[in-house]
C-alpha cells in the first residue's frame, strides 16, 4: 500500500508541474536560440524517501530517480537505465532555522520536469551554520559510498539551493578543492556548477548583524543560532564564507536575486560577482527588480529557463 501511495504522490506531483512548465515555455515569443534545444520529460521517477545520510533525525534526504514512462506488471515506476542525467543536490532555505525539505518540493518540480535525478536535501537547523554546512557535504560522501544503490551521475552534480541552502551550495562548490582536509571532496565526485538562488556567498557576516538588530524578536531569534560563540560571529562566519574560497578552479555559478531582497544588498551582490571575475570563475547573474527574498511568479518561471539553460551549457557531455 505504501509503495502504490508513494507512485500516486508522485504521479501527482509531476501533472501539477506539467501546466506550469508548459506556461513556461510559451510565455515569450522571444525565445533564446539556446532555450530551443531544452527538452522538457514527462514520465515517473523512482523515489527513495527519507534516506539517511547521518544518525541524526534530520540528517536525511529524498532521492528522485528518473524512471521509465511505463510502469511494470504491479504497477510500479521502473528507473531508467543506463547513462544518467545530471543530478542536483537542493538544499532549502529558511535561515538554517525552519522548514523541511517536503515543503519545498515545489521548487524541485521543475528539476524533474527536466529529467535531472535530483536529491532534496535536510540538514541540522538551529545549531549553526558551521554544523548546517558540513551536513551538506556528509550527504554527499554518501552519495558516493552507496551508489551501487543510487546509480546516480556523481561525475555531473549541480549543487542548488534557496537562501540558507544557496549560501551552503556556494560555500562547498568553492571550498571543496581548497587545501582544507575537511572541505575536500573525492575527485569522483565533480562539482559541474552552482545554483545560487537569494544566498549571497560574500560579506557573510553581515547576515548576523543584520538578524541580531533586526525590528522582529524572532529574526532577532533567529540571529541568535547562526553561531554558537557570539563573541566570535564575525570570523565564524567568515570560515563558511564561499567567497573566501574562490579560485579559478571552481565551478561555475548562476546567480538569482531579487532588487528588493531584506536580506540582500547591491554592495554584496558586486562583492560577489567581482570576486568570481578576478578568479575567472564563470558566472550568469538573473536580477529582478520587482521581487524580494521570494520571486514573483513570472520572475520565478523566468528563472528556471535560465537556470535550466544553464545547466544543459556545463554539464558534462
Amino acid at each position: 500500500m505504501n509503495n502504490r501511495l508513494n507512485q500516486l504522490i508522485i504521479g501527482m506531483l509531476i501533472i501539477s508541474t506539467l501546466g506550469l512548465l508548459f506556461f513556461m515555455s510559451q510565455k515569450n515569443a522571444e525565445i533564446d536560440d539556446e532555450l530551443l534545444s531544452l527538452n522538457y520529460y514527462s514520465s515517473n521517477y523512482v523515489t527513495a524517501w527519507d534516506v539517511s545520510y547521518g544518525e541524526e533525525d534530520r540528517q536525511k534526504m529524498d532521492i528522485y530517480l528518473r524512471g521509465q514512462q511505463y510502469v511494470d506488471r504491479n504497477n510500479h515506476n521502473v528507473r531508467m537505465k543506463g547513462e544518467q542525467p545530471p543530478t542536483i543536490i537542493y538544499s532549502h532555505g529558511s535561515a538554517w532555522y525552519f522548514s523541511d525539505k517536503r515543503k519545498h518540493e515545489h521548487k524541485i518540480s521543475p528539476f524533474l520536469q527536466m529529467g535531472y535525478n535530483v536529491v532534496n536535501l535536510n540538514y541540522s537547523i538551529k545549531q549553526g551554520v558551521p554544523k548546517a554546512t558540513k551536513d551538506i557535504r556528509m550527504a554527499l560522501l554518501y552519495l558516493l559510498k552507496n551508489n551501487e544503490r543510487f546509480n546516480l551521475d556523481l561525475g555531473n552534480i549541480f549543487l542548488a539551493g534557496a537562501s540558507a541552502g544557496a549560501h551552503m551550495s556556494s560555500f562547498w562548490g568553492a571550498a571543496q578543492n581548497s587545501e582544507i582536509n575537511e572541505f575536500r571532496f573525492s575527485d569522483s565526485l565533480e562539482i559541474r556548477g552552482v545554483i545560487n538562488i537569494m544566498g549571497g556567498g560574500a560579506q557573510c557576516a553581515d547576515i548576523y548583524h543584520i538578524l541580531k538588530n533586526h525590528e522582529n524578536q524572532w529574526w532577532r531569534d533567529v540571529g541568535k543560532t547562526l553561531v554558537d560563540d557570539h563573541t566570535e560571529a564575525d570570523s565564524i562566519l567568515n570560515v563558511w564564507c564561499p567567497v573566501n574560497y574562490f579560485d579559478s578552479e571552481d565551478p561555475p555559478m548562476f546567480i538569482a536575486v531579487g532588487e528588493k531582497d531584506q536580506f540582500g544588498s547591491q554592495e554584496k551582490l558586486d562583492a560577489l560577482t567581482s570576486a568570481l571575475s578576478e578568479n575567472n570563475i564563470p558566472y550568469t547573474l538573473a536580477k529582478y527588480p520587482n521581487s524580494g527574498h521570494g520571486f514573483l511568479t513570472e520572475d520565478y518561471n523566468d528563472m528556471f529557463r535560465k537556470i535550466f539553460i544553464f545547466i544543459e551549457k556545463y554539464k558534462n557531455h
